[in-house]
C-alpha cells in the first residue's frame, strides 16, 4: 500500500524480501545497505525476543524521481525464514509494493524454495494482495556454490509466472544490485499504474530512467567495508510475556518511528547545510554589491553568480529600457533565451513574468505534453536538452528594472524551491545595487556639468575684469554675477550633500533585503495559496532560526558591563535554577542526558545581579549539555565552602562530556575562544559562555576553575564569596 508523506512530499514503496531460511535475505540488505549509505547515515534494525532474532528490516532513501510532485522513496523489509515465524511474515507483508524472492540455489533446498514460495502467495492474499498482481522478482542466490541447481530448474519449479530472474552471491555482491534494481523498477511502474499513469508513456519512461540513474552507479561499485552492526531494539516488556500479535505490534512501531526519524534528520541537515551556504552566498553577494559603482558592473558581475550559485551555466539577463521594453544585456551558455522569443501577440515570456511580478519555476519532465504545446517556449527549452526554467524578476522600490533567467539540464537536475528563494533574495540585493549605480552616475555627471558652468562663468568675469578697469558700471555687474554663480555654487554644494546623504543610506537596503524578499512573497495574491504558504513558512522558519543565534549571543552584552560589585538583589536559589534550566530541557531530553541537581540544605537564596548569574550559570550548563556525550550525565551542585580562612558559595557542573586537552585549559575563558567538539569535529556555539562565566564571577568578587580530563569529563565551579550570597 502507498504510503504518501504530504509533510515532505514524498510517496513511500515498500518492498520485501522473502525466501526460506539462510537463504541470504539479510546478506543482501546487509549488501545493500554498505553500497547505498557508505557514511552510515542510517541504520539497520532488528527486533529480538526472548529466544530469536524474528524481525529484521531497514530503510534506504534513494532518490527514485517523481510521481506528480512527490519524490519517490524505499522501505526494504526482511521476513523470517524459519517455519514458526509464519505470522511474524504475514505482518510483514502488509502493505507491501513488490517482493523480492532469495531462492537458494543448492539441491538441498529445491523443497524449501517451492514451500516458501507457496507461503508467500498464501501469506498475500492474507493481506487482501493478489499473488499474481504483485511486482515479484527472482533472485537465485548463492550460484557461486557446488552442486546447486541450474537456471533452467529453477525457472521450471518457481517461475511459473516468467517473472525477471537474476543470479546472485549476497556474500560478495554480485546480482544484488541488479536484482534490487528488477524489483524497483517493477515496483515503481505498478505504483505509476495504480496512481493513474499507465495513458501516459513518456512518464513512465522517465521514472524507469530515473531509476537506472539513481542505481546505475551502485552497479559499479565494490564495496569492501565492514558489515555494520545492526540496531537491537527490545520491547519494552519481557519477550516471553508478549504474544506474537503484541510483538510485532512493537516491532513495526519502533521500526516505522526510528526510520522516519532518520528520514527527517537527514532531510533537515541538508536543509540547514543548504540555508547556512545560501545565507553566506547572500551576505558575500550584497557585500561585493555595496561595493559596486558602475551599472556594468553589477549587472555582469550579478549573473555570472547567480549561475555560479545555481550551478548552471545558461541565463540571461534582461533590463528595462527608457521606453519600457525589456532589453537583454547580459546571456551565457545560450545562443538566445527561449524567453525573450516573442508569440505572434507580439508579447514575450519574458514580459509576461515581469508583468506578473512573480518569480517562475518550472521542471519540464513533469510537464504535460499538452501544456507544452500551449507554451512554445516550453517545447524550445526542452529541444534544448535542458529540464528547469527559473526566472526572477527585479524590482527596486517598487519600480521594475528587470528580469533574470536561468535554465539547468538533466545533469544538474531541475530547481528546487529554496533556489528560487536564493535567486529572488540576490536579485532584491543586484536591483538595490543597480539603482544605486544609476543614482551615482547621474550625481556624477550633474557634479561634471556643475564644474563645467562654473570655469565658464569664472572665465568670463576674467575676461569682463582685464578689458577694462575704467568700466566700474561694467565691472560691478560682473561682480553681481559672480556673486550669483557663487551662491549657485553653494546651493548645488547643499543639495550634493543632501543627495549623497540619502544615497549612503539606501546602500543600507541589501542588509534588510532577505526580509524585504518575504514581504514581496507575502503580497502576491495571484500566486498559489500552498506555494505562498510554503514560502512564508520558509522564511519565517528561518527568521526565527536566526533570531535564536541573536539571542544566545546576547549573551556578549554582559562582557561589556565595566568591572565593579554590582547592586547586591536576593533572589531564591530554587527559581533561580529553574530558569536556567528551563530553555535547556529539550536539548537535554533529545541528547538522553541524566541531570542531578544539588542544593545544601539551608542555602535558599543568593545575592547578586540576578540577570548576570542567570547568563553565567546557564553559559555553564549549555556547555556540559552540548560537549555532553549521548546518554551521559549531568550533576549541578550549589553548597556553602570555606577556603582558607574566606566563605564562599560554590555553583559547581559536573558532566561526563568529552573533556577539555591540557594544553586549551588555559584558553578555555578568553573571548570567542572556541573548543572543537570531538564528537561532531564541529565547534559549537560563539566562544563566550565560560568568558562571560569568569566575568561575572570576577564582578561578584569571585573566581571561576575548571578542571577536565580529556575523554572522561570537566568540572566548572564558580565561588562567589559570603558577601554576594547569604543562607536564609
Amino acid at each position: 500500500m502507498v504510503q504518501f508523506d504530504n509533510q515532505y512530499r514524498q510517496v513511500k514503496l515498500k518492498v520485501v524480501y522473502y525466501g526460506p531460511s539462510l537463504c541470504g535475505k539479510t546478506t543482501c540488505l546487509q549488501y545493500l545497505h554498505r553500497v547505498t549509505d557508505p557514511q552510515r547515515r542510517t541504520k539497520l534494525y532488528t527486533l529480538n525476543t526472548a529466544s530469536d532474532r524474528t524481525l529484521f528490516f531497514d530503510l534506504l532513501g534513494l532518490d527514485l524521481g517523481r510521481v506528480r510532485g512527490y519524490r519517490l522513496t524505499l522501505q526494504l523489509y526482511t521476513v523470517p525464514g524459519q517455519v514458526q515465524y509464519n505470522a511474524t511474515r504475514r505482518a510483514v507483508l502488509a502493505g507491501c509494493d513488490g517482493v523480492m524472492f532469495v531462492a537458494d540455489s543448492q539441491k538441498s533446498f529445491a523443497k524449501a524454495n517451492e514451500e516458501s514460495l507457496a507461503n508467500l502467495a498464501e501469506n498475500l492474499k492474507a493481506n487482501g494482495l493478489n499473488p499474481e498482481q504483485v511486482p515479484l522478482v527472482l533472485a537465485y542466490n548463492k550460484r557461486d556454490l557446488p552442486d546447486v541447481l541450474s537456471r533452467t530448474e529453477l525457472d521450471q519449479s518457481l517461475n511459473s509466472r516468467r517473472v525477471p530472474v537474476f543470479e546472485t552471491v549476497a556474500t560478495s555482491g554480485v546480482g544484488v544490485v541488479e536484482a534490487f534494481t528488477g524489483i524497483t523498477k517493477a515496483t515503481v511502474l505498478s505504483v505509476a499504474d495504480r496512481l493513474g499513469m499507465a495513458n501516459q508513456p513518456e512518464a513512465l519512461s522517465r521514472l524507469v530512467e530515473n531509476v537506472n540513474t539513481a542505481l546505475q552507479p551502485l552497479m559499479r561499485r565494490v564495496s569492501t567495508a565492514e558489515v555494520e552492526g545492526p540496531v537491537i531494539l527490545h520491547p519494552s516488556a519481557k519477550g516471553d510475556d508478549l504474544r506474537a500479535d503484541e510483538l510485532l505490534a512493537e516491532a513495526v512501531r519502533a521500526n516505522l518511528t526510528m526510520t522516519d526519524l532518520n528520514v527527517r534528520l537527514d532531510q533537515l541537515s541538508g536543509e540547514l547545510e543548504r540555508r547556512v551556504a545560501n545565507l553566506h552566498s547572500i551576505n558575500e553577494f550584497g557585500r561585493l554589491m555595496s561595493l559596486a559603482r558602475e551599472p556594468e558592473e553589477i549587472t555582469a558581475g550579478f549573473l555570472d553568480r547567480l549561475l555560479i550559485e545555481l550551478k548552471v551555466a545558461c541565463g540571461s539577463l534582461f533590463l528595462v529600457g527608457e521606453n519600457g521594453e525589456l532589453i537583454e544585456v547580459r546571456r551565457r551558455g545560450l545562443a538566445a533565451d527561449p524567453l525573450a522569443r516573442r508569440d505572434e501577440s507580439g508579447q514575450s515570456p519574458a514580459e509576461v513574468i515581469l508583468a506578473s511580478r512573480q518569480p517562475l519555476i518550472a521542471r519540464l519532465d513533469e510537464v504535460e505534453p499538452a501544456q507544452l504545446q500551449d507554451a512554445h517556449w516550453m517545447e524550445e527549452v526542452r529541444s534544448l536538452n535542458l529540464l528547469g526554467v527559473l526566472a526572477v524578476p527585479l524590482f527596486a522600490q517598487d519600480r521594475p528594472l528587470g528580469l533574470v533567467t536561468a535554465f539547468s539540464d538533466a545533469t544538474r537536475g531541475a530547481f528546487e524551491d529554496v533556489e528560487l528563494e536564493l535567486a529572488s533574495v540576490l536579485g532584491a540585493n543586484a536591483a538595490t545595487a543597480l539603482a544605486n549605480a544609476r543614482a551615482w552616475r547621474s550625481l556624477e555627471q550633474l557634479n561634471s556639468s556643475l564644474e563645467s558652468a562654473v570655469a565658464e562663468r569664472t572665465h568670463e568675469l576674467q575676461d569682463a575684469l582685464t578689458r577694462t578697469k575704467s568700466l566700474a558700471e561694467q565691472l560691478e555687474e560682473g561682480n553681481l554675477a559672480l556673486q550669483t554663480a557663487n551662491k549657485e555654487l553653494r546651493d548645488l554644494e547643499r543639495l550634493k550633500g543632501e543627495l549623497l546623504d540619502r544615497i549612503a543610506h539606501e546602500l543600507n537596503t541589501p542588509v534588510t533585503a532577505i526580509q524585504t524578499a518575504g514581504r514581496i512573497l507575502a503580497r502576491y495574491d495571484e500566486m498559489p495559496p500552498e506555494r505562498a504558504v510554503k514560502f512564508v513558512e520558509i522564511i519565517t522558519q528561518e527568521s526565527a532560526r536566526l533570531g535564536d543565534l541573536i539571542a544566545s549571543s546576547l549573551q556578549a552584552a554582559v562582557l561589556g558591563i565595566p568591572e565593579g560589585r554590582p547592586t547586591p538583589i536576593g533572589m531564591g536559589v530554587a527559581d533561580l535554577l529553574r530558569r536556567v534550566l528551563a530553555p535547556l530541557k529539550g536539548e537535554i531530553a533529545n541528547r538522553r542526558l541524566a541531570v542531578q541537581v544539588k542544593v545544601a540544605a539551608g542555602l535558599d537564596e543568593v545575592v547578586g545581579d540576578e540577570s548576570q548569574l542567570e547568563a553565567a550559570l546557564r553559559a555553564i550548563v549549555r556547555n556540559a549539555v552540548e560537549f555532553n556525550r549521548d546518554g551521559g550525565s549531568v550533576v549541578v551542585t550549589m553548597r556553602p565552602v570555606r577556603r582558607g580562612a574566606s566563605a564562599f558559595v560554590e555553583f559547581r557542573v559536573e558532566d561526563t562530556g568529552i573533556g577539555i586537552p591540557a594544553q586549551d585549559l588555559p584558553h578555555a575563558c578568553e573571548v570567542f575562544w572556541q573548543g572543537g567538539n570531538r564528537l561532531t569535529n564541529k565547534p559549537r556555539g560563539l566562544g563566550l559562555g565560560l568568558a562571560v562565566a569568569k566575568r561575572v564571577a570576577e564582578n561578584h568578587g569571585g573566581t571561576l576553575e575548571i578542571s577536565s580530563e580529556e575523554g572522561k569529563g570537566t568540572v566548572v565551579a564558580m565561588f562567589l564569596p559570603t558577601a554576594v550570597a547569604r543562607q536564609a
